[in-house]
């Protein structure tokens, strides 16, 4: 092989590797608010995001490569996540994974207000840590319920189907690095986050009739449309191969017309 060709397939593996690369990058888009603001539609809100990159973090490494200096430490305040909640919300093709999904959480402090944000990570059944996510700031009044945050993700790319657990790191503006974290999986939650990005959680169509990927109700339904038109197929090619009716009724005209003649008195 000369060393053109050879260049020639190096370049085309890379070519390769590279759009594979890029199919497979984890991608999603996500937004946030405090639970009482009623000013915003998060399902709504979300359609308008920008697609972003998911970062592959380890979530073990030290997080507080924060200029301490700009930093007003407060030690004299304790920070907790007082409770939290995964809600998944949109499944299309209805095989149990949701490509989008909720994730609510509490902050309390102990003493006065405080303004956090938060860091939210996804592992898929016990896989590297991916942060999908970082939330806008908001402010927090000690143990008050009112204060609770949201955030609505939509997985776009790069999220196979498969069991995941969500964890929320809170950051302090008033603090050096990680104030509380929690892990909502199976065991905290009692029930399973089952995701899966949207190029799989698809629906199938063909000319007028839906197929989907499950074996539910939509399945089932799209598979006695097609038998029904196979049927209706096949009762036209009898029926234009067998024109046996048409000629008996020919027939019958000038034999009914001869029998009048015969019986007529006159």
């Amino acid at each position: 092989m000369s060393i053109k060709s050879k260049f020639g397939l190096c370049a085309l593996l890379v070519s390769l590797s590279l759009n594979a690369f890029a199919e497979t990058a984890p991608g999603s888009r996500s937004i946030g608010k405090q639970v009482g603001d009623d000013s915003i539609d998060l399902r709504k809100e979300i359609k308008s995001k920008p697609v972003v990159a998911s970062e592959l973090v380890d979530v073990t490494a030290n997080r507080s490569a924060i200029d301490t200096n700009s930093l007003a430490n407060r030690f004299d305040q304790y920070f907790y996540i007082y409770d939290a909640d995964v809600e998944l919300i949109s499944d299309i093709d209805g095989d149990g994974f949701h490509h989008a999904f909720n994730v609510i959480f509490d902050v309390d402090v102990d003493y006065d207000a405080a303004t956090l944000y938060a860091k939210l990570y996804l592992s898929r059944e016990g896989g590297p840590w991916i942060q999908y996510t970082t939330s806008d700031l908001f402010e927090i009044l000690e143990d008050n319920a009112s204060d609770a945050y949201e955030v609505t993700t939509e997985l776009i790319e790069g999220y196979p189907a498969g069991y995941y657990a969500v964890l929320v790191e809170v950051y302090s503006l008033n603090h050096i690095g990680m104030v509380a974290s929690e892990i909502l999986d199976y065991h905290y939650l009692g029930k399973d986050i089952m995701l899966e990005d949207l190029s799989r959680d698809d629906v199938y169509t063909y000319g007028e009739v839906t197929v989907t990927s499950t074996y539910g109700t939509g399945s089932f339904t799209a598979l006695i449309w097609l038998l029904l038109v196979q049927v209706v197929i096949a009762a036209r090619g009898i029926l234009t191969l067998n024109p046996r009716k048409t000629i008996i009724k020919r027939k019958d005209i000038p034999v009914l017309r001869s029998f009048l003649k015969t019986n007529n008195p006159t």
